[in-house]
């Protein structure tokens, strides 16, 4: 299994740390990024950190391995993370990510080129995936714009799929898809 996967001179993809519970817990109180993901709660709590350092660290041991990879900076640890789905399993043909960045780092380019290494290194990992989705909500036009420039396309609008704290959000689907001669 591989324990890291490098993205610049800089930024690497790696599993996360139990030393990563106070990053986590500053990183994922920010409002923007709240606003902009289904699933992380508001306020970030150091239990919610605790909870999700267990459950990735059950990972490496699962088949597969790492579906939750930090992103990490040579000099600032933790700045992010990006995951996998495993929609149809190891072997199916479709999976989807999902990714968050910290607000310092935001704007950079980092998380076009986390996008675009990782979605090259699922496709290479796993030879039955020709298409990999991102559900975002039509309100992130910058999600919308990292995944394009990752060579993602917009496939359709979905009004009011997501439901976030008793409300509904409209999402835009994204898709990459392996091409013939790949």
């Amino acid at each position: 299994m591989q324990s890291t996967l490098p993205i610049t001179k800089q930024v690497f993809l790696a599993a996360f740390q139990p030393g990563d519970k106070e990053a986590l817990i500053q990183y994922l109180n920010d409002p923007v990024l709240y606003a902009n993901t289904l699933k992380i709660p508001s306020p970030y709590t150091a239990l919610h950190a605790e909870e999700w350092l267990q459950f990735v660290a059950g990972e490496k041991d699962a088949p597969g391995g790492i579906c939750n990879w930090s992103i990490r900076h040579q000099e600032y640890g933790l700045i992010g993370g990006i995951g996998c789905f495993l929609k149809t399993g190891m072997n199916g043909h479709v999976d989807e990510i999902g990714y968050w960045l910290a607000q310092p780092f935001r704007g950079q380019g980092i998380m076009t080129t986390v996008v675009q290494r990782f979605t090259q290194w699922m496709f290479e990992q796993r030879p039955s995936l020709v298409r990999i989705e991102a559900n975002v909500f039509a309100t992130n036009p910058a999600s919308i714009r990292i995944l394009e420039k990752a060579g993602f396309l917009q496939e359709g609008y979905h009004r009011k799929v997501h439901l976030k704290a008793g409300e509904y959000l409209d999402g835009v689907i994204m898709a990459k898809v392996l091409s013939p001669e790949s």
